[in-house]
């Protein structure tokens, strides 16, 4: 495994909380190994764990909150063909064995090296089957428009890991609309939620559009930038109604801008502070007017190459 990489064994990646472990080469390879990973998802493996050693803070976040998000693996460039990672029917499902595995063994090395049995450091109340395993791939031959990655900066040919501190998919089901703006209302509707962390604290939320909304969407000329404005604009709760419950004396009134009105309890609050803080990628069957959206605690998601 160690040998696939082409990396010294014994080479520090970094340090992940909270109890300060020294993550390596040869470690991360252990964990590849119990989770069932080929030799050649080691790389992909790898570049996940040195993005989350780049994010102590969301690695303990996950690892030592209460709430219990985990860590999502997004699969973008040729290594999503090369390697087999789906991207299609089943997104969040069994029966590949490059998502299952390289999500497992992130998810081993985070419990073995990082924090040990669940139950001591993690005391998550009830968390998601993420912390098992959480990897997907963006379905880049479907999609209307540029790949997370490229988004990001990277050049089309290259291919990343992005690792975000998420919550289980939430499935938004608009079987009615025919339009983009249909599809969208819809979708924030299922966004603006008062028990999230995000609309009390910001940060990233990632929407999941299938091949038939992004279809839609894009066949009326919607630009990601449009499509990501009209969520930021229309997934909004009122503020009288946040403080009614959530998280709203926790962390809204630490975390919101200034720009949010506390006195006015007709002031909407939208889901993400910025348009650019709602991820949009393109993934699942070619066939289901159903797509996800996954929250998070605020932390940024962060995107690594893999030297493949």
């Amino acid at each position: 495994m160690v040998s696939a990489a082409s990396r010294d064994g014994q080479e520090v990646l970094g340090v992940l909380p909270p109890i300060g472990s020294e993550v390596t080469v040869e470690k991360v390879a252990i964990n590849a190994v119990l989770a069932g990973c080929l030799p050649e998802y080691f790389p992909v493996v790898l570049t996940a764990i040195e993005c989350l050693t780049r994010r102590e803070r969301s690695v303990a976040g996950m690892l030592t909150t209460i709430h219990g998000d985990a860590p999502l693996m997004i699969v973008n460039g040729p290594v999503r063909n090369t390697l087999n990672f789906n991207a299609g029917a089943n997104t969040f499902g069994p029966g590949w064995r490059a998502n299952t595995t390289v999500g497992r063994a992130v998810a081993l090395t985070m419990r073995n090296v990082a924090i040990g049995p669940p139950g001591q450091f993690d005391q998550a109340t009830q968390t998601n089957p993420g912390k098992l395993t959480f990897c997907v791939a963006e379905f880049e031959e479907v999609s209307p428009w540029l790949p997370l990655h490229v988004e990001r900066g990277y050049d089309a040919q290259d291919s990343t890991v992005t690792v975000m501190a998420a919550q289980g998919p939430h499935h938004i089901t608009d079987l009615i609309s025919t339009t983009g703006k249909g599809v969208l209302n819809t979708l924030a509707d299922g966004m603006a939620i008062m028990g999230t962390y995000n609309i009390y604290w910001g940060g990233e939320v990632l929407v999941v559009l299938s091949p038939t909304h992004a279809r839609i969407i894009g066949g009326e000329g919607w630009s990601k930038d449009e499509v990501k404005y009209h969520l930021w604009e229309k997934a909004r709760k009122p503020m009288g109604q946040l403080k009614q419950g959530g998280c709203y004396n926790f962390s809204g009134l630490i975390s919101w801008p200034k720009w949010v009105d506390v006195e006015d309890d007709d002031f909407l609050v939208p889901v993400a502070f910025r348009p650019d803080d709602i991820l949009v990628m393109v993934a699942g069957g070619e066939v289901g007017s159903y797509s996800s959206i996954i929250f998070s605690t605020g932390l940024r998601s962060i995107t690594g190459r893999v030297p493949i």
